[in-house]
């Protein structure tokens, strides 16, 4: 499917150039053809030495005799911890469903027993013999089940263990918050020193396992000073190490991320794949000292993720340009999405903001397609002159370009006037693909009547099929400059958008249709106005 989608596009790219380049680039052939805390640096309270049992942890050694759970929930997410070892075992989120009747919640991890990585929040000593105890160790439990609403917005809960015969253990200390994703992790090595790593835990975050789609990314990716890395899982074969200024690292799928944010300096980031749908992040911490984390384990929301400051919102693709990523795009589809965002705060509806994001483009790009039409126009009345010199200079065709160019400069022509104006609103129209077809505001977001998520395709095709009316119209409306043997074969084109959009996104097809209808109505506009 990957492959057939990245085809699809490429197709449609190329169908573009070819729509609005072809007359222009080969016109002398031969014959006519919500608000969160910014992430600060804290000062590491044990900054040179490992923390000693005594001075942190009023551990007595005792270990629980059973395993219990302990569930968290806040009015976003409904999480499950084990004292086996002190981790997550389930990570429900409250506010986004899988199914459009809302009958199945979205839960970012509940492998059951089925494990072969690790759990997310699970801790590797540099003690192998130690890791396995703790792993299947009982924590002792500061604290009990929680649920917290605005009128207990905050708790804490902690997890201990200490190793009888070695006296070497761990302390785990999670604070949660109402009405936020975040929480704040706290891990304190007991009398153990050596480097330890924190896990996002086997695939946390990825609720629908899959490969790399058009847009966006599945898989672990990790923030290292500016740049963001993203780590295939087609080729992770073995550990990857990433080393650097450790912003953030994530396991993440197209709509929902779990990622864990250092407070402390943190210099390396060990990617694992432990089987062909199991893969995990690891922070490594130097030296046995106590760390602080938090842990982010939600959807994608743009203003969430930006509201660290560090960088977490670059986990959206937002410029994303067939195989690669362009910054250019990316800026721009920020700014696109502002745009939606204050459209839909005075709708609210998603559909109607893409309808009057798409006017605002058309207003800006006016002039560029007064411009182009003019061109055409232009072009089209010099065809009588160009078929005469074809038929003169048919034999020589250095001599024909040579006229060609002068009858151009003589009537101050164009011959690439009309395709290049156009050609510059592509970036704009990746930006909005981008935005529109890898953004969690628009996953389940209704439009109206039938077309009730505007992130999957129209289940009746009643937008494309008006959409591939609107190409045909406009393409009948636009000047020509080929032979009507040739504009009859660049009909064939709407069929093609038509069949290559069928399976898009409702929200991309509502705003290239749109796009075509103000077309439509600007060419008309300029026919009867200005070109007299």
């Amino acid at each position: 499917m990957e492959g057939m989608e990245k085809r699809v596009l490429i197709a449609i790219v190329l169908s573009v150039l070819v729509l609005i380049g072809y007359q222009y680039l080969a016109p002398t052939p031969p014959s006519p053809p919500k608000t969160q805390q910014t992430v600060q640096p804290v000062q590491n309270p044990a900054e040179s030495t490992p923390v000693s049992q005594s001075e942190a942890l009023p551990l007595s050694g005792k270990m629980a005799g059973e395993e219990k759970t302990i569930t968290v929930e806040t009015d976003l997410y409904k999480t499950v911890f084990t004292n086996r070892g002190g981790v997550i075992k389930r990570w429900e989120l409250k506010k986004y469903w899988l199914d459009l009747k809302k009958q199945n919640k979205v839960v970012l991890f509940d492998p059951g027993n089925k494990v072969v990585g690790a759990f997310p929040m699970s801790v590797k000593l540099n003690d192998p013999e130690l890791n396995n105890i703790i792993k299947n160790g009982l924590f002792s439990i500061d604290g009990g089940d929680i649920t917290l609403n605005s009128k207990n917005p905050k708790a804490a809960l902690s997890f201990s263990f200490v190793d009888p015969k070695s006296g070497k253990g761990l302390k785990k200390t999670f604070t949660f918050h109402n009405e936020s994703y975040n929480v704040d992790v706290d891990i304190i090595p007991v009398n153990a020193g050596g480097n330890y790593t924190i896990s996002t835990g086997s695939n946390f975050g990825i609720s629908e396992w899959g490969e790399e789609r058009i847009v966006g990314f599945v898989g672990p990716s990790t923030m290292v000073g500016t740049k963001v890395i993203r780590d295939k899982i087609k080729k992770i074969t073995g550990p990857i190490y990433h080393e650097g200024e450790i912003k953030w690292a994530s396991v993440q799928d197209k709509y929902f991320i779990s990622a864990l944010i250092p407070k402390d300096k943190i210099n390396k980031v060990i990617i694992i794949k432990t089987s062909d749908k199991d893969v995990q992040s690891e922070i490594e911490v130097p030296g046995g000292k106590q760390s602080s984390f938090i842990l982010y384990a939600g959807p994608k929301e743009y203003k969430r993720l930006k509201s660290f400051g560090v960088g977490l919102d670059h986990s959206i693709s937002f410029g994303w340009f067939i195989v690669w990523e362009v910054s250019a795009i990316s800026w721009l589809a920020r700014g696109l999405f502002s745009i939606l965002q204050f459209f839909y705060n005075i709708t609210h509806n998603y559909g109607i903001a893409i309808i009057f994001l798409t006017a605002i483009v058309r207003v800006v790009f006016t002039p560029l397609t007064y411009k182009s039409f003019k061109s055409m126009k232009g072009m089209q009345k010099l065809q009588p002159e160009i078929q005469k010199l074809q038929k003169k200079y048919k034999d020589n065709r250095a001599e024909l370009n040579k006229a060609m160019m002068e009858l151009y400069k003589n009537h101050k022509v164009n011959p690439l006037g009309g395709c290049l104006p156009m050609v510059l609103q592509l970036p704009v129209f990746m930006g909005l693909y981008n935005l529109l077809a890898n953004t969690i505001e628009l996953r389940q977001s209704p439009f109206f009547l039938w077309v009730q998520d505007l992130s999957t395709k129209d289940p009746y095709y009643v937008m494309p099929i008006i959409m591939g009316i609107t190409m045909l119209v406009q393409q009948k409306m636009t000047p020509t400059t080929v032979d009507p043997t040739q504009a009859k074969m660049m009909l064939i084109m709407p069929v093609i958008f038509t069949f290559f959009f069928l399976n898009f996104p409702s929200g991309l097809v509502l705003y290239w249709m749109v796009n075509n209808i103000l077309t439509i109505g600007q060419q008309h506009f300029t026919m009867k106005y200005f070109t007299k």
